[in-house]
Order: C-alpha cells, then structure tokens, then sequence
C-alpha cells in the first residue's frame, strides 16, 4: 500500500494572494502549483490513496492550484471568498463522506441545499449483517422479553409497598409499555430499511436529479467491472450476486454550481476497513477511481506518461488552437466540460456491455455450445439468471438516458404569482406593464430568469450530454437488448433440442419396439407348431424329419408374409443404430489420432 505524503516543495513557491488573504494556515500549507512537476506527482498518488478524505483544485487557462484533506472551516473559507478571475473553476471532492459531515454542512449551508439532500449525502453505510441464524435471533428475542417481564415484575413489585395499584391498572401499564416497545421497535426498523445506501443497494437504478436556485445535483449508481473472487470478511453475503450484474456498485453525487465550481461525492467501497486494504481490495479502489484519476491528470499542464494516449486527452485546459472564439468561452466551458467528463466514464461503460467479446456474450456463446452438445434443465436456470443480470443493466443504462434528458431539459420562464411574489418577468409581452400596474413592495424586486432551478450548462457540454445518450442507446442498451433476445431464443432452442432428444429416444424406442414385435411374429407360428410337434397324439408318431421340413416351411412363409407387411405398411426400415458402424469407428480413430497428434505437438 502507498503510504500517504504530505506535500513539500522543494523550492518555495508563492502562494497567490487569494489564498494568503484567507488568513488560514491549513490553505497556505496544502495549495500547491498544479502544474509543477513535482507538486503533480505527489497529488496523483494522493489520488490513489485510501487514507485521502478530499481535495480541491482551483484553475484556470494559465494557473492551476490543488490542495488534499482540507478540514470543513478551511473549505467554509474558501466558498465564502470569491476567487479571482484567472481561477474560474473549481472541483471539490470528497472520499469517506459519513467522515466529513461538517464539511457537507458547510457546502449545504454555502449552496442552499434541502434538508433531504443533506441527509442522503451524510447517510451512514450500512453496517454489516451479523452471521445469525433465525433461531439464534428468536431465542435473543425471547430472553430479551423475559428480562424486560422480569424487570417489570420486580419494579411493580417494589412500587406495591408504596401504593397498591388496581389489576386493571397493572394491565393497562402493562399492554401501554408493550405498545411503546412495539412501535420503538418498528419506527427502528422502518428507519434502518430506509436507509439511503441499503435503498441504492438493493435497487441498482436508483437515480436522482434535484435542482436549486444555485446547483443541478446528479446522484446515480456507478458500475464497475470488478468481479471478486471471495466475499467481503465483513458481509456473509456475496458481492456479485446470481441475479446482478457482474460488478461492483458505487453511489456517486455529482453537482454543478453557478459559481463555477463541480463537487463530486463518492461512496466508499471498504467503509468499516479504516483504509487497511488489501492487495485485491487495493486493486478494487483503483479500478473504481479510475475515470476520476483520468480527469484528474487531464487537469495539469505537467508533463504526464498519459497524455499521449487519445481516449484520455480531454479539452478543459488542453487546447490545440487559440481564437479569439474559443478564449473567450473557456472560462463558461470548463465547468460544464468537466461535469460531464466526471458523468461519462465512458471505461466502464465499454467494459461491461460495449466490448466485442464481453463477459455477458462469451457466457451465452459458451451455453449455446453446451446446448448443441447435451441440453439439459440447468441451462434454464443458467440463462434465467444471466437475464436478470442484464435486466438490471438495461435498467441502470435508462436511469442514465433520463438522467441526461433531465439535465438537457430547457428550464423555460414562466410568469409567477406577480402579486405574491417579488418575481418580474420580461419575457412575455405585456408583463412589464403588468408589472408597473401592481403596486410596488418594499423588497427589492428579481428577474424571473434568476429565479429559475438549476443551473444552465454551456452549449460544450450540451452537445457532449447529447453524444453520450446516442452512445448509451446505440452501444449499451441496444447491446443489451440483444443479449436478452438472443437468451430467449436459447431458452426456445434449449427447450426445442430437449423434445428433439425425446423425440429420437422415442423413436429409438419404437424401432427397438418394432424389431422385437418382428421376431416374435417370425418366431410365433415356430413356436405353436413346436408346440403341436410335442403333443402325443393316440396312433401317431412324428419323425424328426417331418418337424425339421416343417419348420423350414413355416419359418420360410413368415419372413415371406413379414417382409411383405413392412412393405405395404411402411415399416422396413428397423435398424436399432441410425449410424452405420463402420462410420462409427472411422470418428472413433479419427478422434484418437487428433489427440495423439496433440499430444506429440
């Protein structure tokens, strides 16, 4: 495991002004320079530590300043200044948010968050089931009881000296302190069920979009392609189970603010590890962060091993050409590029379904080789398992295209309650004079164009929000569809090659049938002329020649009347074996001298 750096810069750097007027000496000693070399490869391993709680990165086109494990007063400071023109956009993000709950205070206070939001962003995770069995809760359950009773009993008893209670009181407190149980019971329960992560958990597609007078918030289900080889000490269920996707979830808060600035939350994979993780564990979390570490190093203008490489390289500091058109709208465009960069995650996406040879269609080639050779039941309940795996993924990819249509949506401004509120709109015709006509209040009166939930994203972002979900529909969603059609097909074709087997065991069945039902007819008049040769007749004798010509005779006529039967009645053909046996033992040789030759080679 990495160990954590707390950064130092060899050379003195000067801390830009901003920062020195923040009179907080946690900021002056975690901003770095962005772009130096040495500062940038300290912050990317920070990136891939377990132990780092968050970091916030100001920049602009020519400067760039980062910071890691800021408390919640520092990030308070900070979103309470506004930042000078050459930092136009700023990126908070927070690992281990149950950890940080000041800190969400601080940013729910700064953006006008809903109580509600503010809740699910500081759920706790849920802890891990204890490895009891039902009876060992029931049995819990009822020597808790007998102890309460116990209890009570003892406490009516000592009040009884002091003052003697009727028995219609005594039960009365009795069903009353039941009652209060019961519901405290069930009140806990209801709460632990409702869990924030336990609902995320359990429904894979979960999403949410809020809007604020100051932010678009995103919350939604991230899929990675993780597949464990053993379950998690702390939970005695498996991670992957039969009917989810092969992957690990992870719940992901994405908001884009009006002051610039995109904070992204994510949950934490290894919540009650306390950041001792394990090589699998290790390679898990580095899996899962990956897009963000991608956007991460696409932010500095260091030099980078990774810069090269085209599916990496994003445009939100990295420009090939400098127009007056473009300069002039990049301080609007990073924000909104950098949104959806941290959305798109476009690895995992390919990963999962996009592949040419994914893991979903290997498996169901594999099954339609197995069914060609010997179908059986089991394939059913393979296939039916595989369905509800890409049922859930189909799922998980329509959350993200109504995500998209809920973020692209044109917020449109509509003309309030005029004589309510202090709203005035200048968009309709005839408000103005609407306006001026009602009599005027003494707070100051606002456009209804800020009045608006939300946040507008820049016309850069837009066009890439609407090329994701062409992406989503032709690549993820048509994939998956197509696997789901080709596993109902398998389970016709499972279904059809069983009743084919049948179909030929029966028919194996009646040819052994009908040759048996052949040489009991040839056998049969054989066997009631032996029978008559064998009776002794009064003054009659029978030679044995007379019973060999006989039965040569009888035999003779009922092959003769036998084949003439099968003729006209279609019933020649009563062969046990359908191949012959001499092609039989050609594939038998040709099969052993393959392996030989395997073998030898």
């Amino acid at each position: 495991m990495e160990k954590p750096f707390r950064l130092a810069a060899s050379i003195p750097e000067k801390i830009p002004t901003y920062y020195q007027d923040l009179n907080d000496d946690d900021i002056t000693a975690a901003f770095k320079n962005f772009d130096l070399e040495s500062n940038f490869e300290l912050f990317d391993r920070q990136t891939r530590d377990p132990n780092s709680s968050n970091f916030c990165i100001d920049f602009g086109d020519d400067d760039a300043w980062c910071a890691f494990d800021l408390g919640s007063d520092s990030c308070s400071r900070l979103l309470q200044t506004p930042r000078p023109a050459n930092l136009h956009t700023r990126w908070i993000n927070l690992w281990m948010p149950y950890n940080q709950k000041n800190t969400l205070h601080a940013l729910a206070k700064h953006y006008d968050f809903s109580p509600r939001l503010l809740g699910l962003m500081c759920s706790d995770p849920v802890p891990p089931k204890p490895a009891k069995s039902l009876r060992t809760k029931k049995s819990s359950a009822t020597l808790h009881s007998r102890r309460s009773n116990k209890s009570r009993k003892s406490q009516r008893s000592k009040n009884s000296s002091h003052d003697a209670p009727s028995k219609d009181t005594i039960l009365d407190s009795e069903e009353s302190i039941g009652m209060t149980e019961m519901m405290q019971s069930t009140q806990l329960e209801l709460v632990r069920d409702l869990s924030h992560y336990t609902i995320v958990d359990e429904v894979w597609h979960w999403s949410s979009v809020d809007w604020g007078r100051r932010f678009v918030c995103l919350g939604y289900n991230s899929l990675h392609n993780i597949r464990t080889r053993v379950a998690d000490e702390h939970n005695d269920e498996m991670d992957n189970s039969r009917d989810t996707p092969h992957g690990r979830r992870i719940w992901n808060w994405l908001l884009l603010c009006e002051d610039k600035t995109v904070i992204s939350i994510s949950e934490d994979p290894f919540p009650f590890i306390d950041g001792n993780l394990r090589g699998e564990e290790l390679r898990t979390l580095y899996t899962i962060r990956r897009n963000l570490v991608s956007v991460f190093r696409q932010l500095t203008k260091a030099p980078t091993l990774l810069r090269e490489i085209s599916l990496v390289q994003l445009p939100i500091r990295h420009r090939i050409g400098n127009s007056e058109e473009e300069t002039a709208h990049r301080p609007t465009d990073a924000p909104g590029l950098l949104f959806y960069y941290l959305f798109e995650d476009w690895f995992t996406t390919y990963s999962l379904v996009t592949r040419r040879e994914h893991g979903y269609a290997v498996e169901l080639d594999r099954l339609r080789r197995e069914m060609l050779v010997k179908a059986n039941l089991t394939h059913i309940d393979q296939l039916h398992h595989i369905g509800c795996q890409l049922s859930v993924l189909k799922r998980v990819y329509q959350s993200y295209e109504l995500i998209i249509e809920r973020v692209l949506k044109k917020q449109e401004a509509t003309l309030a309650s005029l004589k309510n509120s202090h709203i005035v709109s200048g968009v309709v015709s005839g408000v103005d004079s609407l306006a001026s006509s009602l009599p005027q209040v003494g707070s100051p009166q606002i456009p209804e164009a800020d009045s608006l939930l939300g946040v507008s994203l820049s016309s850069a972002a837009r066009v890439r929000f609407e090329r994701l979900k062409d992406r989503i529909i032709l690549y993820a969603l048509s994939e998956i569809q197509e696997c789901i059609d080709q596993k109902e097909s398998l389970v016709m074709m499972n279904f059809n090659l069983i009743a084919i087997k049948e179909s030929f065991s029966v028919e194996r069945l009646t040819r052994v049938t009908l040759l048996l039902a052949k040489v009991t007819i040839v056998f049969m008049p054989v066997t009631l002329m032996t029978g008559y040769f064998s009776i002794q007749f009064a003054n009659t004798e029978f030679t044995v020649k007379s019973y060999w010509w006989a039965f040569a005779i009888i035999l003779a006529a009922s092959l003769v009347l036998l084949f003439l039967f099968s003729f006209f009645s279609g019933t020649m053909d009563g062969k046990i074996i359908s191949k012959p046996f001499s092609r039989m033992m050609y594939d038998i040789s040709k099969r052993w001298l393959l392996h030989r030759k395997k073998r030898l080679y």
